[in-house]
């Protein structure tokens, strides 16, 4: 025989009340939960309608400078975005469900040069060492050769029949900044009101022209 045990109303009344307050904070959780879930893909729509929202502007040294917020998706929407990144990540044998943040962007990159034209005769090329003439465009007697660099652009090429032969190059250094932009309200901060990726770039004839940041949350 099990002793019985006698309960008074009291500690009735106040177990019911715990259960009935557990249940209703469990009740809370997945209502801020909800609702947090509600405003990311409200937000992320609203960066999508607008192609991701890019700031493109020059920092005080002129360089190119673009700044986007961040769309915030999980590993299996990321998957079904349909975005290159995604197909990327597989080329690379990369798991989206690996992935914690991925970025892409755009450039372009512009010159103005003004370099000396100077006539090189075809006799010249024997007084040559073997190798530099195999690098040199074929020459002929009204051929016209330039060069122009500098730190981040070189350019090099002749003219000849009306028709150019040369080389480009250009190189370029990215800083990715990615930083929290936290809530104001009057002179106080506080909170995250959204997460942000800039991008400056170190080559003064590269401008940038298009950004885009996921960032992957469980």
């Amino acid at each position: 025989m099990f002793p019985k045990i006698k309960i008074s109303g009291s500690v009735l009344a106040t177990i019911l009340m715990l259960v009935f307050a557990g249940l209703a904070v469990l009740a809370f959780r997945a209502y801020c939960d909800m609702k947090a879930d509600r405003d990311r893909l409200r937000e992320n729509q609203n960066l999508l309608l607008h192609n991701g929202v890019v700031e493109i502007t020059q920092t005080n040294a002129g360089r190119s400078h673009a700044s986007t917020p961040a769309i915030t998706l999980r590993p299996e929407e990321f998957r079904k975005s349909g975005d290159t990144l995604a197909k990327v990540s597989r080329q690379v044998d990369i798991k989206p469900s690996r992935i914690s943040g991925a970025a892409t962007a755009a450039t372009s990159t512009r010159a103005d040069i003004e370099a000396p034209l100077t006539s090189v005769q075809a006799d010249e090329l024997t007084s040559e060492p073997v190798d530099s003439q195999a690098t040199r465009p074929p020459v002929h007697p009204s051929t016209r050769c330039f060069s122009w660099h500098d730190p981040w652009l070189s350019l090099s090429g002749c003219v000849s029949d009306s028709v150019f032969r040369g080389t480009v190059s250009a190189t370029d250094t990215l800083d990715i900044i990615v930083h929290r932009v936290p809530k104001r309200f009057l002179f106080f901060r506080f909170g995250c009101r959204e997460v942000r990726m800039d991008i400056i770039s170190r080559n003064p004839h590269t401008r940038l022209t298009y950004a885009r940041y996921y960032r992957l949350i469980k």
